[in-house]
């Protein structure tokens, strides 16, 4: 078993080294994808064109401005008289946020009373226009307060000292990182065992394994081993790429290593129950994002889970993918360990084991 079992490892992986459109897509999807998909999927909202109508024109309501603009949330992009020519810049998409600044604010202010700033949006992209108002509102806020604190000489009632940990700066490029780490090892693992073993059915070749003395396991073991060890290699240079994005990693090595490795056979798992469904490679890759479509959006790295009715962040359960985000981001932010972690490393197996034994019945009937 061991001889039959090496040479069918040693072809498997000299068939996978030879393909290097199959190595190429595996260092692609751990490197540059990473990087641009990164970049391209973070949420923090940065240089909004903010339009401002001061009818106050006072020393307060330039400090509010430059407290709106100071921090690269806001960029002023022009100055008004009336509503009715801001309106124009909105429609035409010159604008994302109209602030409006009444003509006794400075007086109001001073006086400690309450006073209102009219702020309007353009709501035709609802994630932009919800952080710019959350924008609005808290640096409107902050102004007040330090201003409420500089008039009265003293700060009033409960002042909260927060502190962030794990990302203090509170940027999403950290988490969009590592979720896009997980993200390549779940389409890699689904999509490669389930190509390698569809290609021999459609092939042909299939037919020749079968007049072999190989043992259906050993051909399924054979192909599945390549794809967990070439992406398990990838994570090397995946890990100097967030490294170089300023993610941290304050966990330790062999424990990513070892929760990757339970991931990764969560992962394969499912690529070979496809490959064990399908007939053609068209078939396969059909059923396979099929498949990884829901289980990425059930993961919390697109939309958080809170938000999901109670029924969806149930069924989000069985997303590999989900426990594999907060595996990363404790390893990599938190510095957990796996006294931390064991739960979510115990979900991926359970995932795993009906798939894997799913799908072996129906290769082995085939077979």
């Amino acid at each position: 078993m061991l001889g039959r079992l090496s040479g069918l490892l040693t072809k498997e992986f000299t068939q996978f080294l030879r393909d290097p459109v199959m190595l190429f897509i595996v260092v692609f999807f751990y490197t540059a994808e990473l990087v641009m998909c990164t970049l391209a999927l973070g949420f923090d909202v940065q240089n909004l064109k903010l339009g401002v109508i001061d009818h106050d024109r006072s020393e307060t309501s330039r400090a509010l401005v430059r407290e709106l603009t100071s921090g690269g949330s806001f960029v002023l992009a022009d100055e008004f008289t009336v509503m009715g020519q801001a309106q124009g810049r909105l429609q035409r998409g010159a604008l994302d946020v109209v602030v409006e600044i009444p003509a006794n604010f400075a007086t109001r202010v001073a006086a400690g009373r309450r006073t209102s700033i009219g702020v309007v949006v353009d709501g035709s992209n609802g994630n932009v226009a919800a952080r710019a108002r959350a924008y609005v509102i808290e640096l409107s806020a902050r102004f007040a307060q330090e201003r409420l604190g500089a008039a009265s000489g003293r700060k009033r009632g409960v002042q909260p000292e927060v502190r962030v940990w794990y990302n203090p700066d509170l940027t999403n490029t950290r988490f969009m990182a590592l979720s896009m780490l997980a993200q390549a090892g779940l389409i890699l693992g689904v999509v490669l065992p389930a190509a390698a073993i569809v290609r021999e059915k459609q092939a042909g070749t299939i037919e020749q394994l079968r007049v072999t003395p190989i043992r259906a396991h050993e051909l399924f073991i054979a192909k599945v081993a390549p794809t967990i060890s070439v992406c398990m290699g990838a994570i090397f240079p995946a890990l100097l790429v967030v490294t170089l994005m300023g993610v941290p990693m304050r966990g330790d090595v062999p424990t990513l290593l070892l929760l990757t490795f339970i991931f990764l056979l969560s992962a394969v798992s499912i690529g070979v129950f496809v490959a064990s469904v399908s007939s053609t490679l068209q078939q396969a890759m059909l059923l396979g994002f099929f498949g990884l479509f829901p289980l990425m959006f059930l993961s919390g790295t697109i939309a958080p889970i809170e938000s999901m009715p109670p029924w969806l962040q149930i069924v989000s359960e069985a997303s590999p993918l989900r426990h594999y985000v907060e595996i990363v981001s404790g390893l990599f932010l938190k510095g957990a360990g796996m006294g931390e972690l064991w739960p979510h490393a115990v979900a991926l197996l359970a995932i795993s084991a009906p798939m894997f034994f799913g799908a072996w019945l129906l290769f082995r009937r085939q077979w």
